[in-house]
């Protein structure tokens, strides 16, 4: 599993993971709706998101099971987790990458288009 953002990674096992995907967004990707953030992901400071996100959105959540669940949308491909936020901003993808890595012991790194090259859509 890794994670990316919709600009950038745009290949196989694509699953959201935001409220809302772009609007231009190429048709293919998937939808985990329970790890997207709550209602607050915009109007809190990084540690409150935190606070809450942790909380709210994956206290709730069994992490064998979410791990799974990801697993068997993608059709055999690896899941690429997406979200709006660029390498290097804060964001909740990283929270997930975290919390993986503490329950299940996975490393689920960021998608690197120069190590990982795509293939061409078109």
């Amino acid at each position: 599993m890794k994670t990316s953002c919709f600009s950038l990674y745009k290949g196989d096992g694509r699953i959201s993971i935001a409220r809302y995907a772009p609007r231009n967004t190429p048709a293919g990707y998937r939808i985990y709706n329970k790890l997207a953030p709550g209602s607050w992901f915009n109007s809190v400071s990084e540690a409150k998101y935190n606070e809450l996100f942790r909380n709210e959105i994956l206290a709730p959540l069994d992490p064998r099971r979410t791990w799974d669940e990801l697993h068997a949308m993608t059709g055999g491909y690896e899941p690429v987790l997406l979200c709006w936020e660029k390498p290097g901003e804060f964001c909740h993808r990283h929270l997930v990458a975290s919390w993986f890595e503490q329950e299940l012991g996975v490393t689920v790194s960021e998608y690197d288009p120069k190590a990982t090259p795509q293939q061409a859509l078109f």
